[in-house]
């Protein structure tokens, strides 16, 4: 009864009064009982409540949730790290955020066969109870393009859908040219069916392609069988026109890749995002001489000739170790923070395409252009 209480009384605080005046107050009123009694706004941490579980699809969950006053807001496209406590273990996952009406925003959750963290959180996680997180973070956002094709397959729709919905709020004129082929295994697994179908009306091409079983027109867009790269030619002909964002399982996005170097695109165009984390032991060490290499990093203006002492260090680390102030996030190739784009020369370990995971991936070449 009082969790309930409380649970409703943080709710109406948080949808009547400013953060910053909730900030102001709490910060002032910091006592070891205040957190006892309520440790929802209380806190110095980042908190959310849950307020609705959605059956999205088998095995698809979308949780929606009210961040307490310290939550900044997120630009479209970016992505939370959950800290899950699951018997008695730290457990932290990231997952993309889309945004929701007064002040919510939600994340979009598939169960994997034997994932510790998905398969918790469909089993316990339930409308009042609370998670904490951290500040988004993550540059897979849209980067104002005149054209663009979101290319998504399974859960990568989820950071597609959050910047397709940003991107229609704008007026008529200032949209961009969409464009969406989103691939599942088959109907019953279609995510955000009615937003999908919704698009289509909006204006957006948009194509479901269902890897497996008949394909059957049953809504206003477009169905299609398993993405190859005839299929891609044909459904998107200006492929080469846009600025593609690939999302989706790992097998997924470097058979797309391929399609798309098959087509002529140019790969420097091509954004992504990773769901899972990059082996991380992959170095270049024993095949590559680092010393005297020359490492050209656009975004800093900054150009490194590489010493004996950077022999089997990760990129990131060759910049942080030589001045740089360089950002990043998990330190396990998956959320994208450190991510550049090769302009020039070889990398070798965490590479996708162009994009570059810089905290798992090695200098391979005497002369490396990284850049945005």
């Amino acid at each position: 009864m009082l969790d309930r209480a409380l649970h409703h009384a943080n709710r109406w605080v948080l949808d009547h009064v400013e953060p910053q005046w909730v900030d102001y107050v709490v910060s002032n009123t910091m006592t070891d009982l205040n957190r006892r009694i309520n440790d929802f706004l209380w806190t110095y941490e980042l908190k959310a409540h849950i307020e609705q579980v959605i059956d999205e699809a088998p095995g698809v969950k979308t949780f929606v949730l009210r961040p307490n006053q310290h939550w900044r807001g997120f630009q479209a496209g970016q992505h939370v790290e959950l800290c899950l406590d699951i018997d008695g273990q730290s457990v932290r996952r990231h997952y993309s955020v889309s945004g929701r009406p007064r002040g919510r925003f939600s994340i979009t959750v598939k169960r994997k066969d034997g994932g510790v963290a998905s398969t918790w959180m469909h089993a316990h996680l339930r409308a009042g109870m609370s998670l904490t997180l951290t500040q988004p973070q993550g540059r897979f956002v849209y980067q104002d393009q005149v054209k663009a094709l979101f290319l998504c397959a399974g859960s990568g729709i989820t950071p597609c859908h959050s910047m397709l919905t940003a991107l229609l709020a704008r007026p008529d004129g200032e949209r961009p040219d969409l464009q969406l082929i989103a691939q599942f295994r088959d109907e019953a697994d279609v995510i955000f069916r009615q937003d999908l179908q919704a698009w289509a009306r909006a204006g957006v091409k948009v194509t479901t392609a269902l890897s497996r079983g008949p394909v059957a027109v049953t809504s206003a867009h477009a169905k299609a069988p398993r993405i190859d790269a005839d299929q891609l030619a044909r459904l998107c002909p200006d492929v080469r026109e846009r600025d593609v964002y690939l999302c989706g399982p790992e097998g997924f996005m470097t058979q797309m890749i391929d399609h798309l170097r098959g087509l002529g695109v140019d790969l420097a165009r091509v954004h992504t995002e990773r769901f899972s984390f990059a082996d991380a032991t992959v170095s270049s060490a024993d095949t590559f001489d680092a010393a005297g290499a020359e490492i050209y990093f656009k975004n800093f203006n900054a150009r490194i000739t590489l010493v004996p002492e950077d022999q089997g260090k990760t990129l990131l680390q060759i910049g942080r170790d030589h001045g740089l102030p360089m950002e990043s996030g998990c330190c396990q190739g998956m959320c994208g923070t450190c991510k550049l784009t090769l302009h020039e020369g070889q990398v070798s370990g965490n590479v996708l395409g162009q994009a570059v995971y810089l905290c798992t991936a090695y200098p391979a070449s005497r002369s490396v252009v990284l850049g945005g």
